[in-house]
C-alpha cells in the first residue's frame, strides 16, 4: 500500500488520462478510434475525474486526506492497458485489420511474431483494464 495525498493523486490521475488518450488514439485510427478511444474514452476519463475531484472535496472538507493506493491492483491496471495499447487493431477501410499495433510493426521490421491476440480477446482486455481502473478509483476516492 501506498499513502498519499487524495490531490496528489487526483492531479497524478487527470495527468494520467490526459495521457492515456492521446497513447490509445496512436496506436489506433479510422472509425475505431473516433468511437471507441475519443468519444468513450474521453467521457470515462472526464468522468472519473469529476468524481475523484468530488470526492476529494469532500474528504478534505471532513479531514480525511490520506488515501491508500493498493499497488498489486495499481500494476494490473498498468499491465491491460500496456496490453491493450500494443495489441490494439487499427481500421482497414469498412472491416479491421488482422493485426494489432505492435504486429504490424515487428511485421514492418521483419521481426518475426508467434502469437497474436485476436480482436476479441484485446476487446476482453479493455473492458477489465476500464473496470479495474473503475474499481480502483471506487477504492481510492
Amino acid at each position: 500500500m501506498i499513502k498519499t495525498n487524495i490531490w496528489v493523486f487526483f492531479v497524478f490521475y487527470v495527468i494520467y488520462a490526459l495521457i492515456s488518450v492521446p497513447l490509445f488514439l496512436s496506436t489506433s485510427d479510422g472509425w475505431l478510434a473516433i468511437f471507441v478511444y475519443l468519444i468513450f474514452g474521453t467521457i470515462y476519463y472526464a468522468f472519473t475525474s469529476v468524481l475523484l475531484f468530488l470526492s476529494a472535496t469532500f474528504r478534505t472538507r471532513r479531514g480525511r486526506t490520506i488515501v491508500k493506493i493498493n499497488k498489486s491492483l495499481l500494476l494490473k491496471i498498468i499491465g491491460f492497458q500496456a496490453f491493450v495499447v500494443l495489441f490494439n487493431y487499427r481500421t482497414c477501410g469498412d472491416s479491421l485489420c488482422y493485426e494489432g499495433f505492435l504486429p504490424s510493426l515487428l511485421e514492418e521490421s521483419s521481426i518475426p511474431l508467434f502469437i497474436t491476440p485476436p480482436f476479441v480477446v484485446v476487446v476482453f482486455a479493455l473492458l477489465l483494464y476500464l473496470i479495474m481502473l473503475s474499481l480502483f478509483l471506487l477504492d481510492v476516492g
